[in-house]
């Protein structure tokens, strides 16, 4: 596994960012970056798991780690599926898949918020992560300074 890590310092709260971060609204809006039609179903809670997925492209399964509500959110994924909910643990892309973390780091400082995300990942997904981060962070930078 790499662990890349992607940065952007936002003129929000760490309450503003944790929203946009989690919320099902804003959260389809950043996460496009990925897949256009992304959205997730699950409670944001330890322990607990939760479906990421585009309803055309199928999506990824994962456990919730670490969860300290405006500071920090980490999970692992667990599987992969089809477009259709049939669930992959065996296939070279899942097994690649399977055992990728993120995690998402909210620092409070004088006038804004530094939002890390580190992944690790196998080798295969650094090129749409990078792409992927690219696009999103900016993104989760607007809808968090929306409304300050």
């Amino acid at each position: 596994m790499l662990s890349l890590t992607y940065q952007i310092e936002v003129d929000a709260t760490a309450e503003t960012v944790w929203e946009t971060l989690i919320s099902p609204e804003s959260y389809g809006q950043w996460a496009s970056a990925f897949s256009p039609k992304s959205q997730f179903s699950g409670q944001w809670a330890q322990g607990e798991q939760i479906l990421f997925f585009d309803p055309d492209t199928g999506g990824t399964r994962a456990v919730i780690d670490v969860i300290e509500p405006n500071k920090r959110l980490e999970y692992h994924h667990v599987a992969v599926f089809s477009p259709d909910r049939v669930q992959q643990l065996d296939s070279d892309s899942a097994t690649k898949w399977i055992g990728s973390k993120e995690c998402y780091h909210i620092e409070q400082t004088d006038e804004s918020v530094l939002l890390t995300v580190t992944i690790e990942t196998h080798p295969d997904f650094v090129a749409m992560f990078n792409r992927g981060w690219e696009q999103a962070l900016p993104l989760i930078k607007a809808l968090s300074e929306q409304d300050c």
